[in-house]
C-alpha cells in the first residue's frame, strides 16, 4: 500500500523543433528512495511506501550543492558540512572561505595571507620561516653568504646585514654592498709623472722613466740614480741628480762632458795662482806651486832668502850681497869671483885653470 504521493514541478527538455518529456525515473531509478518514481509530463512523483512520507534528495539531483563542501539530505531539505577553511552560511545551505588571518592573525608571527580555504604566513624580509610555518627566524646573511660584502666586513643585525667597507671601497647607500673607488678618476694627479691604472680596490701607477713607486707612498718618486749609483759619469764627475734623470759635470780641474772627463792643465794654460818666484807644477786634476831657489813660502806665497844672513861662510875672501832669489859674492883683492858669482878664488889658481884649458894636448907616439 501507497501512504502518500508527491508531485515534482515539472521539468522539460527543449529540443528543436519540437518539446520532448524528461523521463526522470529512468534517469535516476532511486530518484523517489523509499517509494516509486512516477513520470508525469514535464515532472515525477514519489508514491512513498508505507511508514515513509515524501521527500526529495536535493543533494541527488544537483552537483552544484554546497561547493567547498559535502551535501547532506535531511528531511523536506539539505544542509552543507563544508571542507576544512570554510564555514557554513547561516541557512547552512552554502559554504564560504574562512579569513583565519583576522582570528589572532591566523597564529602567524609576522604576516598573515588568506587563501581561498586556507592560509599561509610569511616572514619579512632577513627572516625565514620555520618548519612550524607559524614563526621567524633572522637570516644571517654573513654566515649564509660569507662573500656577500666583497670588498668590506659584513656585520648580521636583526634582520638585515651591513657592510663596512674597506681602503678603495665606498659602501653604497643602503649599505649593503661595497663598490669599488676608481682613485683614477677621483685625483688624476694620484699618478705624477706616470700613468693610473684602476684595479679592484687599489690602482697601480705605471711611472716614466726615471720615476719608481716607492714603499709607503703612493705616486711615482724620483729615481736619485747618483744616490744608487745607476749613472755613466765619469768619475771625475760630480753626479747631479735632476727630476727623472741626472747631469754629469767634470770637477775642478778637469774638463769634459761629465760623461768623459780629461786633466785640464792649469800651468800650461796659466789658470793657476802661483806666485811669480815659484814653479807651477801640473797633477792630476790640480796643480801644485813651488817657490823657487832663492824664495821661502808655500809657493802661493814666496819672499826672498836672505842666504847671506842664513849661512855667513858664504862668499870667504869675499863680501856675501842678497839679491832677489840668490846672492852674489864681492871679492877682496886677488880674487875673483867664480863664474856663478856665488864665491871668491885666488887669482893664482884662475891663471892657472886658465892654462890648463888653453895649453896643447900632448900628442901620442
Amino acid at each position: 500500500m501507497f501512504s502518500s504521493r508527491l508531485t515534482i514541478s515539472s521539468s522539460f527538455l527543449l529540443s528543436c523543433p519540437r518539446v520532448s518529456d524528461i523521463d526522470e525515473c529512468r534517469i535516476s531509478p532511486d530518484l523517489c528512495g523509499h517509494g516509486t518514481c512516477v513520470n508525469t509530463p514535464g515532472s515525477f512523483e514519489c508514491e512513498c511506501f508505507e511508514g515513509y512520507e515524501s521527500d526529495v534528495n536535493e543533494c541527488a539531483l544537483s552537483d552544484n550543492l554546497c561547493k567547498n563542501g559535502q551535501c547532506v539530505n535531511m528531511p523536506g531539505t539539505y544542509q552543507c558540512s563544508c571542507d576544512t577553511g570554510y564555514q557554513a552560511t547561516p541557512d547552512r545551505q552554502g559554504c564560504v572561505d574562512i579569513d583565519e588571518c583576522t582570528i589572532m592573525n591566523g597564529g602567524c608571527e609576522t604576516h598573515c595571507t588568506n587563501s581561498e580555504g586556507s592560509y599561509e604566513c610569511s616572514c619579512s624580509e632577513g627572516y625565514a620561516l620555520m618548519p612550524d610555518l607559524r614563526t621567524c627566524a633572522d637570516i644571517d646573511e654573513c654566515e649564509e653568504t660569507p662573500d656577500i660584502c666583497d670588498g668590506g666586513q659584513c656585520t648580521n643585525i636583526p634582520g638585515e646585514y651591513r657592510c663596512l667597507c674597506y681602503d678603495g671601497f665606498m659602501a653604497s647607500m643602503d649599505m649593503r654592498t661595497c663598490i669599488d673607488v676608481n682613485e683614477c678618476d677621483l685625483n688624476p694627479n694620484i699618478c705624477l709623472h706616470g700613468d693610473c691604472e684602476n684595479t679592484k680596490g687599489s690602482f697601480i701607477c705605471h711611472c716614466q722613466l726615471g720615476y719608481f713607486v716607492k714603499k709607503g707612498s703612493t705616486g711615482c718618486t724620483d729615481v736619485d740614480e747618483c744616490e744608487i749609483g745607476a749613472h755613466n759619469c765619469d768619475m771625475h764627475a760630480a753626479c747631479i741628480n735632476v727630476p727623472g734623470s741626472f747631469k754629469c759635470r767634470c770637477r775642478d780641474g778637469w774638463v769634459g762632458d761629465g760623461i768623459k772627463c780629461v786633466d785640464q792643465d792649469e800651468c800650461l794654460a796659466e789658470d793657476h795662482n802661483c806666485n811669480p818666484n815659484a814653479d807651477c807644477v801640473n797633477t792630476p786634476g790640480s796643480y801644485r806651486c813651488t817657490c823657487k831657489e832663492g824664495f821661502n813660502g808655500d809657493g802661493f806665497s814666496c819672499s826672498d832668502m836672505d842666504e847671506c844672513a842664513d849661512n855667513v861662510n858664504l862668499c870667504e875672501n869675499g863680501q856675501c850681497l842678497n839679491a832677489p832669489g840668490g846672492y852674489r859674492c864681492e871679492c877682496e883683492m886677488g880674487f875673483t869671483p867664480t863664474e856663478d858669482s856665488k864665491a871668491c878664488q885666488g887669482a893664482a889658481l884662475v891663471l892657472l885653470a886658465a892654462l890648463r884649458f888653453t895649453s896643447p894636448r900632448r900628442k901620442q907616439v
